[in-house]
């Protein structure tokens, strides 16, 4: 088969990470969850141009892996689930999809999640809250809402179905009103995941928002997620070779940037940093030669070769599919316990893989961005 692909882990800044977490003894069994992730549904009612679900080369777009990773497990499962990770001493869950809020499970679930204590967060695209404020005020303490378009740019960047932009705002105005109403909860947070045709116009997509009267507690830039097609073939090699698994989500995040005015890019950062100091970046990029490296895929030099995640993320599939990294399954939650799964055969092969060697494209996965490579810096630090 040959050498494994994928750099050399840093194999003492991930055992300093680990003992940070409070992973000490066996070096192969899972941790506390950091985050939980729970997928309603993979259907969405947008069609965002960069989402890695549905937008261009979006992996739900083949569909053998829709149909698969749409079969619903069933709802005593994924209670169970809820009540596994709080035992494990997790904090959060995040309800998300696909848009959750065309599930009927988001309040089952989220109500468990009260009744365990757990911080409930739910992510939507906002369409459909108007309707929902006043629940998803009581249910959950931070919702975080998914914007990447000012609105002249909507038809462009942001398709879905007639009148959605309308019936977002329309829902932030209601959850607005009922936030004041609740003393400020839940937490309100502004997903804007920055891609080639909103880099130079972010600023705008706040200001539009604030002009309508939604009034978020923190900004949250995510710069895209994406792999270079070569790294994605090294990625589904190493998928079938090692792991005998095919590549269905990994496929979502090969969507390619357009060419980029980085001048205009980094000033239209800056214009946020300055304008907004309670805006955080998945990565702080600075400068046009940093924004040009990134966004072409050449991201060896950021960040250190480790990654946390298969000892502490956990995310779950509407089938129950339990997995840390892309498409390597750990098990699934409707066939046997979370405990089970999360210190399972599985899961300990691949923490013993990441130990020894990153994937080929772990420099182009959310969570090598969100787990500490990075000081998240604040707008004005």
């Amino acid at each position: 088969m040959g050498e494994p692909l994928g750099e050399l882990t840093d194999r003492p800044a991930l055992a300093a990470r680990l003992a940070e977490a409070g992973l000490r003894g066996d070096p192969y069994a899972g941790g506390r969850p950091a985050e939980v992730y729970l997928m309603l549904t993979m259907g969405c009612n947008l069609r965002c141009r960069a989402c890695s679900l549905w937008g261009e080369g979006g992996a739900c777009h083949d569909a053998g892996y829709l149909d698969r990773s749409s079969r619903l497990a069933p709802l005593p499962k994924l209670l169970d689930f809820l009540d596994a990770v709080a035992r494990r001493g997790a904090r959060m869950v995040t309800l998300t999809g696909g848009e959750p809020l065309m599930s009927r499970r988001w309040r089952p679930l989220a109500r468990r999640l009260r009744e365990r204590g757990l911080t409930a967060a739910l992510t939507t695209n906002g369409t459909m809250l108007a309707g929902r404020a006043e629940e998803v005020c009581d249910l959950f303490d931070q919702v975080n809402v998914s914007v990447a378009t000012p609105p002249d740019l909507r038809a462009e960047l942001r398709p879905g179905p007639a009148g959605h932009w309308e019936a977002m705002i329309a829902g932030l105005r209601r959850l607005a009103g009922a936030r004041r109403r609740a003393g400020g909860r839940p937490r309100l947070r502004l997903l804007c995941e920055v891609f080639d045709s909103n880099a130079g116009a972010l600023e705008r997509v706040v200001e539009s928002l604030e002009r309508e009267g939604a009034d978020f507690d923190e900004i949250y830039i995510q710069h895209l997620i994406f792999n270079r097609p070569e790294t994605l073939r090294a990625q589904e090699a190493v998928l079938r070779d090692e792991f005998g698994r095919d590549a269905g989500l990994w496929r979502g995040y090969g969507y390619a940037p357009r060419d980029m005015d980085f001048q205009a890019f980094d000033a239209s950062l800056a214009r946020v940093r300055r304008r907004w100091p309670n805006a955080a970046f998945s990565v702080d990029l600075r400068g046009a030669d940093a924004l040009r490296r990134y966004y072409s895929g050449e991201r060896e030099p950021m960040g250190e070769s480790w990654c946390d995640g298969p000892w502490r993320q956990v995310n779950v599939l509407p089938n129950g599919e339990v997995w840390a990294c892309p498409d390597l399954s750990l098990g699934s939650v409707a066939e046997a316990g979370f405990d089970e799964i999360w210190d399972g055969p599985a899961a300990r092969a691949l923490r013993r893989r990441v130990a020894a060697r990153l994937l080929p494209a772990c420099r182009g996965c959310f969570y090598f961005y969100g787990d500490g490579h990075f000081p998240r810096r604040r707008a004005d630090a």
